[in-house]
């Protein structure tokens, strides 16, 4: 890694709770709007008698928007200011869910679908950024892992297609959204001092690309990787009960993850833990695999979820002090460049008849075998020994 890489992070200016709570907001809504869209994909295309080619095209909108959304509004954040574009993304998000919910036609449908998921993808990168230089170092990893705990929108996706939707249909679902973001949007600008704004980059975008794409590459394979292996959980759950009791456990055993998690990075430090986390979804593998107990499902799907903490709880703090530069944009773009890519694992699983008789675990084996590989490789400058990559905090 280079030297600029390494830039030091101006001290927190502002209160630990104020920080974490508004990012934790756009990204709670992040995750709800992505399995939210999961849950009503077969609703929508009735509604609007897609063929399988305009569902083909709603999914991959969809997957595109937070992609481009994450360069092109993470570029305007390191520019402009991460305070401004944390308001100006969720009011893009506004926009494209009022959309949504007065959609006409296919074609008016998917670009407003566009419009919300390119604000959710600029939403991840500008948040994690913003609190990553407002938070010390060591508080920086432990309110990371924290923030994951926004993953549980989709728990609350869940519930609004299993108990809001045969009550309001889908475009009262899309409305009822609009009024938790409207008033989070309002406590959003009223908690932001916009007059402390910071450095903005000036330089050249294309230059520091060039620059960081080895820091880019690991980003965006560990993103990749992590996603991938939670994907599994997909297949495993087609042969499990399916009833609210195990979905909501599925979800909330994600909180234990995520703390499980922060403790593993905080005494190990970054990439131990990493070698950790792939060592024991190797070996959660090769149980599921060999063992011959009737609930070894079970305990696969929800021993997946603490494993995931690891590298979800470090992924933002991590992508963040891997870049000196318009980290803003390159850590979002990474995450969620990774973020697509790990979530065509199920299509890939399939091509290779994997999904047949409990063979995806070797998938998940591969996934933690490359995870050891991507972290053993991770080279360490005399500059970040100690301070990034096996850092103690």
């Amino acid at each position: 890694m280079r030297r600029e890489h390494a830039r030091v992070f101006t001290g927190m200016r502002e209160s630990a709770g104020r920080v974490y709570w508004t990012a934790f907001v756009g990204l709670l809504f992040d995750y709800y709007d992505l399995y939210l869209f999961v849950y009503l994909d077969r609703v929508l295309a009735a509604a609007f008698e897609m063929s399988d080619t305009q569902r083909d095209w709603s999914q991959f909108i969809g997957l595109a928007g937070v992609g481009f959304g994450s360069l092109f509004f993470g570029y305007l954040a390191d520019r402009l200011g991460r305070r401004r574009m944390l308001i100006v993304v969720f009011a893009v998000y506004l926009v494209g869910i009022a959309g949504l919910a007065l959609s006409w036609s296919t074609g008016s449908l998917l670009f407003f679908r566009l419009a919300a998921s390119m604000a959710l993808g600029g939403e991840w990168g500008i948040s994690h950024t913003y609190m990553a230089e407002n938070l010390g170092r060591k508080r920086r990893y432990l309110f990371s892992a924290f923030l994951q705990f926004s993953i549980l929108g989709g728990l609350l996706a869940w519930g609004m297609k299993e108990y809001a939707l045969p009550a309001v249909g889908w475009r009262g679902l899309f409305a009822l959204s609009l009024i938790p973001v409207a008033i989070l949007s309002a406590l959003r600008y009223r908690s932001l001092n916009l007059a402390g704004e910071g450095r903005r980059n000036t330089g050249s975008f294309i230059r520091v690309l060039v620059r960081s794409r080895r820091a880019f590459m690991t980003c965006f394979l560990l993103a990749a990787l992590s996603i991938a292996s939670g994907t599994v959980n997909i297949f495993v759950a087609k042969e499990l009960p399916q009833s609210p009791v195990f979905t909501i456990l599925f979800w909330v055993n994600v909180v234990p993850g995520m703390l499980v998690g922060a403790y593993v990075v905080a005494r190990m430090g970054v990439r131990r833990a990493l070698v950790f986390y792939g060592v024991l979804l190797a070996g959660l593998s090769l149980f599921a695999l060999g063992a011959d107990w009737e609930y070894k499902q079970y305990a696969f799907a929800l021993s997946l979820p603490l494993l995931n903490g690891i590298p979800f709880g470090l992924m933002g703090a991590f992508f963040n002090e891997m870049f000196g530069q318009y980290r803003t944009a390159l850590s979002g773009a990474a995450y969620n460049l990774g973020r697509i890519l790990g979530g065509f694992a199920p299509v890939l699983v399939t091509a290779l008849a994997l999904h047949r008789e409990g063979n995806y675990y070797l998938f998940s084996l591969a996934l933690g075998g490359t995870v050891v590989v991507v972290a053993l490789s991770m080279r360490i400058s005399n500059t970040m020994k100690g301070s990034r990559l096996d850092c103690q905090f």
